[in-house]
């Protein structure tokens, strides 16, 4: 791996797909439970007036895989992620260790941030479609326990209201999300100073600066789908 030739490596890419990927699930699946619940709950109160609590399943299903889901898995993995890539690079960075990098004629962008982009840009869809699966099942908890709905029923209001465009662009999302997590997590990491003080503003930076790119991608992907009329 001398003289400029070096190439993003499988191994390296695996590994990064592996902590961005299978070691997110637990906490994105916590998460988006209890967001199914609370959803649930709240909409159980409202509906509960008109005696049309079985469209709750209807409210979860169509938030949840719109946006919601994307959007809460956007945020934890900016907390999670993000930050974890900020602070990495930004370790490496105080330590002279992308200095050296470059000295030996590789590239820190395709070396340490492209595997990073690449791994949370596949994943992200990956985690929004189970956090969408996951927030439904939460639910359908609070809908069969509270509301005295059958778990066929749920199902039945589910999949009637669960559209493939809600659902593709919730994904969609999610991938957006993952590119724009990745490369605010790696540019602050590059950008830390070279000391513990300027390894923690990154990861802070990582965070905020993630979860305020998501926000204004939902914001811009929503007129854009709005216009569009889909």
């Amino acid at each position: 791996m001398m003289g400029g030739h070096a190439k993003t490596r499988p191994v390296d890419l695996l590994r990064e797909i592996d902590n961005a990927g299978p070691r997110a699930i637990p906490i994105v699946c916590l998460i988006s439970f209890m967001i199914g619940l609370i959803i649930a709950f709240v909409g159980n109160m409202q509906l509960k007036i008109f005696g049309a609590e079985i469209y709750v399943a209807a409210l979860v299903a169509i938030s949840t895989t719109r946006i919601l889901g994307a959007i809460m898995t956007g945020i934890i993995m900016a907390g999670r992620t993000g930050a974890s890539y900020a602070a990495e690079i930004g370790s490496m960075r105080a330590n002279d260790e992308i200095d050296a990098i470059e000295t030996m004629g590789i590239s820190p962008t395709e070396f340490l941030v492209l595997p990073r982009v690449v791994a949370l840009t596949i994943t992200m869809p990956i985690l929004t479609m189970i956090a969408d699966i996951v927030a439904i099942l939460g639910g359908m908890c609070v809908a069969t326990t509270i509301m005295s709905v059958s778990i066929a029923e749920y199902w039945k209001t589910t999949l009637e209201w669960i559209t493939f465009n809600n659902f593709a662009i919730g994904v969609l999302h999610g991938w957006v999300f993952g590119w724009v997590i990745a490369i605010v997590g790696c540019w602050c990491g590059m950008r830390a100073a070279r000391n513990s003080d300027g390894i923690g503003r990154a990861t802070t930076n990582a965070v905020v600066y993630g979860i305020i790119g998501c926000v204004i991608m939902t914001a811009i992907l929503t007129i854009i789908f709005n216009w569009i009329d889909i």
